[in-house]
């Protein structure tokens, strides 16, 4: 029997809680990349959001799905190229229209999960069944990487978010399905803010050429004389507009270099009320 979109899909899902590297031991946990799409629940019928809301997917996507033996639990992503990152804007712009476009044949459906498969399968057993199924091609099964130690959750976390990625995730292999927010799935974004000052500019390269790449700048708490470079997390608009040399800007950063460096700052918004 399908489970009713009336039902809200809150209700249905496994919900992670966030990853604390003091109370929590990661070894044995499956690592996977943390997707920035838009949450898709797929009940055999329709696609629905975390608001319970229908998703119009194409009738081409939907029917591909219907294939599936399973209901999913996933990430849709506007994506040109396959990548997991993708574009966030854009994959709101496409999959919350009611009327589905073109663009659909760039949205893939990230899977992670398969809520009606049964309470007595343990998580390893679910991404078992998910590594064996038939699907589309537009559907890809998150990749799940035992972990070794909290430096190799370390490692992994600053590969994916050095390119761009959100953070990652770790679920317990031998957990049961809850439906409900659990101690068995966590997500896992090791960042700090912290606020810079703008000293210089570096020219952009490649597409970003003839607009800015990045701000060139300094510790604003002066905790150090360490001068660094923030040049991702701009917008388009932004790098054809930079903020004049001595703005301060919120950034977000992955722990120091041994120097004293900011690793993988990335831009966050400029911050008006600094004095």
């Amino acid at each position: 029997m399908l489970v009713s979109y009336a039902v809200n899909m809150s209700d249905l899902v496994m919900l992670a809680k966030k990853y604390d590297s003091k109370k929590h031991d990661p070894v044995g946990w499956l690592m996977s990349f943390k997707i920035d799409g838009i949450r898709a629940y797929w009940n055999g019928e329709n696609l629905l959001t975390r608001g319970n809301n229908i998703i119009h997917a194409p009738v081409w996507f939907t029917k591909a799905l219907e294939g599936i033996p399973h209901y999913l639990d996933g990430e849709l992503v506007f994506t040109d190229g396959g990548s997991p990152i993708g574009n966030f804007q854009e994959t709101c712009s496409v999959v919350k229209r009611h009327i589905p476009d073109e663009r659909w044949a760039k949205v893939k459906y990230f899977v992670f999960d398969i809520p009606n498969l049964g309470t007595d399968f343990t998580y390893d057993l679910v991404n078992d069944t998910l590594k064996n199924m038939t699907v589309p091609k537009f559907v890809e099964v998150i990749e799940q990487v035992p972990c070794k130690s909290k430096e190799h959750l370390e490692g992994y976390h600053d590969g994916y978010t050095s390119i761009g990625g959100e953070g990652i995730m770790l679920r317990k292999p031998t957990s049961l399905y809850e439906r409900k927010r659990s101690n068995n799935i966590l997500k896992v974004k090791i960042f700090t803010d912290a606020e810079a000052t703008v000293i210089d500019y570096e020219a952009g390269k490649g597409r970003h050429e003839g607009r800015l790449g990045g701000y060139i700048c300094t510790w604003t708490d002066e905790r150090n004389d360490r001068v660094f470079h923030v040049g991702t997390g701009l917008t388009d608009a932004e790098r054809d507009n930079p903020l004049p040399v001595g703005s301060v800007i919120t950034f977000e950063y992955f722990g120091l270099t041994n120097a004293g460096s900011p690793r993988h700052p990335k831009y966050l918004r400029q911050r008006l009320d600094y004095e």
